[in-house]
Formats: C-alpha cells, structure tokens, sequence
C-alpha cells in the first residue's frame, strides 16, 4: 500500500539516513548480494532450559562486534548509486549507534505455564509435526523489528538484532539479521565466538576473513580451467520455459496459502532411514559402500514422499546447497572464518521411477 501511495504521490519517498564522514565501509560480496536474499530477514530463536544472565550476553556480544573485521556484523546496509550494497559501521560504536539492537523481557512464569511457550517445539520419542516458526515471532525480535530490506536501508538500524526472553526456569535467546549478511556456517561462527567471549576467552576468537575481499571471487579468477555446464542442454528455453512459467502462475494463483510446520525426527528414525539407504546401495568393488551424509537421507526420504504425493508421476529437480568453504581448496585451510553466504546451488534431476523408489537409487545421483 505504501509503495502505490508513492507511485501515485500520496506518500513521500523513502530516503536513507545520510552518510556518516567517520564510518568504515565494508562491501556486500557477490553472493551476499542477490535479489533472493534480499528479500530474506533471518530468525534465530535458542531455548536454554536454564536462566541466563541476559545483559552478560548482550555486552559480550557487542565486545565480539568490536573486535576486527567482526565489527562489520555491527554495520547497516546503505545502497550505492550503482544499486549495489555496501555496509557502514560506526567508528567507534556508541549507545546511539550500537553494534546490535537489544531487547529484553521477563516474563515471571516457568516457560511450560506460558500459554505460547509451551507450545515450542520440543524432542518426541517418535517422528513428529509441531507447530511452525511464524507462531513465535514474539519470541524471535521485539515488535518494531525490521521485516524487509528496506527497513534496514532506510534507517539507522545494526544489521543484528538480540532478543532475549527471559521465564523463571529458562531462557530464549533470539538473533535476526538480513540473510544479505551471512548463511548458516557464518551463523555457526558468530556463534561460536560469541560462547567464547561469554566465557571470557575472546582471545581464542577466530578473526573474520574476507571482509573486505571476496575469497570465493578470488578463488574463482585463479581457476583457468572452464569446466564444461553438462547440465546445460536440460535450461528451459523458449516455448518450455513459457510452460513452465504459466504452470508456475497457475500454482501460485490456486495454492496461494503456504502452512509451515516443524518436523522433528529422533535420531533413531534418522538410523533407519541411513540403514535402508545403504541397503539399497551397491557395494564397491573393495566391499565398501558410497558414503551418506545424513543430509543425503533426509532429502531422499523428503523427495520420496513429495513425489509419491503427486496426482500423477513426473520428474523431479531437487535443489541441493554446496558450502564453498568446503569446495574450494583456498578455502578449507583458511586461517580464520568467513562470516558471509557462500552456499551456491547443485541441482539433481530424477526420473518419476527413481524419486517415487527406494532410498538408494536417488542418492546416486547427488
């Protein structure tokens, strides 16, 4: 509604804060800066079944942000001219420009009495479906919490946000950033050196790579050898992919209501899925068997049970995320983290039989 009222000049533009002379400007790498991430804000909500020292977290947190490039985290996103991203920190940080938005509330009851707390997902004896993240959003960021790229771009906002709920046998702890800032594996990162400068050991914090330079770029350029796209001769062209857009359209128009769900399944269930993946597996010539990451089972057994759902049979592409930290040889022994996305996409394309067959065929087409 607000953009229309700007279309039709009924509500001014937005405009971005101006720039600050003494701020550090930091890029936005090439695979941070994407139009899917950009329209991702991030949660992160941790229950610990303790009560924590809330503002011990909230300064060791922003002792992190201040210690070399880690102080990037505690930026905001500015556009360029160019429409490309960037990210200005203040230098030094102060109250009224922080590394990271805090928040807090008590709540002074034990967490299983609260009527929406006791409803968060827990561990089941068996394979369960809980309630979906959307439900707990009061849990995830205070309520004025910025919700779209636009609310980072056009305010003086940090990028992290901490959001700490405090009952009196327990505590979450929420983080949100926009997914431009970093994936899963940067999550990991921040997390890990936070938990050490919680307990004191901001010594042993890794310093952040690649903050200014963009490592998978670099590694990139080094390669001269141009692998040939065997996947291209299947890229919808012309009158396919006009079909597949309509199919696309049609989809979205009558299916328009997505539920989301948590799915837990218990480490036992996980084991019987892995056995009956091996089993379907064909054994080396040396009597070993193709190694098979939980990941692989979990998305074999999701795809099987997609496909088997269908009206009637028809292929699958599955959508597989490949972490460059672990794929390129600059990477892996890196002396440091890189706190920013680099998981690129692999696609696996299976015929009606195999997605809708036994577990072991599909895995050999990872």
């Amino acid at each position: 509604m607000e953009a229309l009222k700007r279309v039709f000049g009924a509500a001014p533009a937005k405009t971005a804060p101006p720039p600050v002379e003494t701020d550090d400007v930091y890029p936005v790498h090439m695979l941070d800066d994407t139009g899917t991430l950009r329209g991702i804000v991030v949660t992160w909500t941790l229950r610990f079944n303790d009560v924590l020292d809330a503002d011990k977290l909230h300064t060791s947190l922003l002792k992190l942000l201040d210690i070399g490039d880690w102080r990037k985290i505690g930026g905001r996103l500015r556009l360029k001219d160019n429409g490309e991203l960037e990210i200005y920190v203040p230098r030094p940080f102060t109250a009224e420009r922080p590394a990271a938005t805090y928040s807090h509330q008590t709540l002074a009851v034990d967490i299983e009495d609260h009527p929406l707390a006791k409803t968060l997902p827990k561990a089941t004896e068996r394979a369960s479906i809980q309630a979906g993240p959307a439900g707990f959003r009061a849990f995830a960021a205070r309520d004025d919490a910025p919700e779209t790229l636009d609310d980072f771009i056009h305010h003086d906002t940090p990028q992290l946000s901490l959001h700490i709920t405090s009952f009196n046998d327990a505590t979450l702890v929420a983080l949100s950033w926009p997914h431009t800032l970093m994936d899963v594996m940067g999550q990991q990162a921040l997390l890990h050196a936070w938990s050490l400068v919680v307990a004191g050991r901001e010594a042993e914090v890794l310093p952040m790579l690649g903050a200014r330079e963009d490592a998978v770029c670099a590694a990139a350029d080094a390669c001269d050898v141009k692998e040939e796209f065997k996947m291209g001769k299947l890229r919808l062209r012309g009158w396919t992919m006009l079909a597949f857009g309509l199919r696309f359209a049609w989809d979205l128009l009558w299916n328009q209501v997505v539920e989301t769900r948590t799915v837990y399944l218990p480490k036992s269930a996980v084991a019987s899925l892995r056995r009956q993946a091996e089993d379907d597996l064909d054994v080396a010539d040396d009597g070993s068997k193709p190694f098979v990451s939980d990941g692989d089972v979990l998305t074999a057994w999701a795809t099987r049970a997609i496909a088997s759902s269908q009206p009637q049979p028809r292929p699958v592409a599955l959508l597989h995320v490949v972490n460059a930290r672990f794929r390129l040889p600059s990477l892996i022994q890196a002396p440091g983290v890189f706190v920013q996305n680099m998981a690129v996409a692999a696609f696996t394309f299976l015929s009606p039989a195999v997605a809708t067959g036994a577990l072991g065929p599909s895995l050999k087409r990872r």
